[in-house]
């Protein structure tokens, strides 16, 4: 049977406020789909038929996305439920749906009583690949948090996140050749989820699967996809730093400054929270930065050009003792956005993304595309436009191999496109 069909739509049915109501319908196979009221309303101008479903400027967007998740995962887990005893049809669905759209209304239910200390003592005496996964990934944190940045170690209950979402009783032994498939297929068809993001859930399935000593190579994991870099051309960055914003606007200047610097450095963004003034070294003909990676770890010497060498004079005194006045990532990013807008760096872009297999392709205007590693993405296609050859551009770079540095070099197609148009001009004039 093909897999159940769900999605939301707007009932056609539209209130004074130009509102609709958001309709759920479920399709398993039968000549018409079931079809249920979520309780919530959307104006179409706010409504998108692909995840997330509440544009960012409604009312509650964040509650209602939250909420049609929820529905749409409690769905899809009733739905293979009914599969798996023969009994998937519209009747049997119906008052499930109903069931579960009225409870995304209700009261909240009374959190579960903590565990008395002799059962917490005891599930510890489990052998680890039988304890519930979050327990493991815990004590896969703590026998990490060495050598892992600690964002990403807290990042990863992200994971387990989805994992109790699919199987609340999950536990390593649980993890069969089944299970795996049936959870891959659950990130893919019932989450918003796409392929690089899944790459990553499914990695830290098999991490989890394996510090409880088990087997993984059951665990199959195709989903990764090298995304098109978002990137400014020389051009671009020159435009930028001549643009200048209102007087009023301090912040976006000093924000300006920290991103066209980056963009002449490549220091990601974590490692450019972290610089210092005595990360600046003198040199013979050039300054240079020098310093270790947080990431990789790999000590990097980076030249200081002479742009570069006037935006850091600027804030040699910072109060802080940055080197660059950094603040949040979150605010970086939207400012970073808001910057390129107001230069008129508005390029078409073009976003490509997977689910499953299919490609979802998206045009844009670079500024909406850009983020805080569009820096560090403009520095790796500057280097490669320079001709720089790979194993320094690797070493400046910091990259821990070969493999992420020749998707730079990938960059510059100028040298291919010369070469084959004066092979064809060549068999022209045979």
């Amino acid at each position: 049977m093909p897999a159940p069909k769900i999605r939301f739509y707007l009932h056609s049915k539209v209130a004074t406020t130009g509102h609709r109501p958001i309709y759920l319908s479920v399709g398993v196979g039968e000549t018409r789909p079931v079809r249920q009221a979520t309780g919530y309303s959307l104006h179409p101008a706010y409504f998108s038929p692909t995840a997330p479903h509440a544009l960012k400027g409604a009312d509650s967007y964040r509650t209602i996305n939250e909420k049609l998740d929820e529905l749409r995962l409690a769905i899809a887990k009733a739905c293979r439920r009914l599969e798996d005893e023969g009994q998937l049809s519209n009747a049997a669905l119906a008052p499930l749906l109903k069931a579960a759209a009225t409870s995304l209304h209700g009261r909240p239910a009374k959190p579960a009583p903590a565990p008395a200390p002799a059962e917490v003592a005891a599930s510890n005496t489990l052998p680890l690949a039988q304890q519930p996964m979050r327990a493991v990934l815990a004590d896969w944190q703590r026998d990490n948090a060495a050598h892992l940045a600690k964002a990403y170690l807290n990042r990863s209950k992200q994971y387990v996140d989805w994992m109790e979402k699919f199987d609340p009783a999950v536990t390593p032994a649980a993890v069969t050749d089944k299970w795996a498939k049936q959870y891959t297929s659950f990130l893919v068809t019932d989450t918003p989820l796409f392929n690089n993001t899944i790459h990553q859930h499914i990695n830290m399935l098999r991490n989890l699967v394996a510090h409880a000593g088990l087997p993984t190579k059951f665990i199959k994991n195709g989903y990764a996809h090298e995304a098109k870099k978002c990137y400014l051309t020389w051009e671009e960055l020159q435009r930028l730093h001549a643009w200048q914003p209102p007087a009023h606007k301090a912040s976006l200047m000093r924000q300006k400054d920290v991103f066209v610097a980056r963009c002449l450095c490549g220091l990601r963004y974590s490692d450019t929270v972290s610089l210092l003034q005595p990360h600046i070294k003198a040199g013979g003909q050039v300054n240079h930065i020098h310093r270790d990676q947080q990431k990789t770890r790999a000590a990097v010497q980076i030249p200081i050009v002479a742009l570069l060498q006037e935006i850091l004079d600027k804030y040699r005194d910072w109060p802080t003792g940055q080197a660059l006045p950094v603040i949040s990532r979150q605010q970086t990013g939207n400012l970073i956005k808001e910057m390129l807008r107001e230069a008129g760096i508005d390029a078409p872009y073009v976003q490509v993304r997977y689910k499953g297999p299919v490609k979802h392709e998206k045009v844009m205007p670079k500024w909406q595309a850009a983020s805080t590693h569009t820096a560090r993405h403009t520095y790796g296609a500057l280097l490669a436009k320079m001709k720089v050859d790979p194993l320094t551009m690797r070493d400046l770079l910091g990259h821990g191999n070969l493999s992420s540095t020749m998707t730079y070099v990938h960059l510059e197609a100028e040298a291919t496109e010369r070469t084959v148009l004066e092979g064809f001009t060549k068999l022209g004039a045979g």
